[in-house]
């Protein structure tokens, strides 16, 4: 499943251990993007949803909604420099987003093996 959000937090992983591959887009490949992709929108503010709609000439819905990321999945993201208000009108937008392509994977034992080797530097350095 490919999604249209505007945050990632680790409360959206089916697993917690999956691994995040993370890819950043500039505006015109993101526009690119959403104009080829079948994507579910689960953009979280309709300001940010109408702002986003005429960047791209693509209808982005507003959909305050939980999604479970499982592997194979992908998020396209959406982020603004600083702080959005509660419940903003209007919010000025320019040159204020980031836009990310992430992707996730089943970790490996080699994975698992170098983070509790971080674990352990970090330990000893104490």
């Amino acid at each position: 499943m490919i999604y249209l959000c505007n945050g990632v937090s680790d409360s959206m992983m089916r697993d917690p251990n999956v691994k995040q591959i993370n890819y950043g887009l500039s505006e015109s490949e993101f526009i690119d993007l959403i104009n080829h992709a079948q994507f579910e929108s689960v953009i979280g503010h309709q300001a940010l949803a109408d702002v986003l709609s005429l960047i791209t000439g693509v209808d982005i819905p507003y959909n305050r909604k939980n999604i479970n990321i499982n592997y194979d999945d992908i998020l396209i993201v959406v982020s603004m420099t600083g702080r959005l208000p509660e419940h903003p009108k209007k919010v000025d937008y320019k040159g204020r987003l980031n836009y990310s392509f992430k992707r996730f994977e089943k970790q490996t034992g080699n994975d698992f093996a170098n983070t509790i080797s971080k674990i352990n530097e970090i330990k000893e350095a104490v």
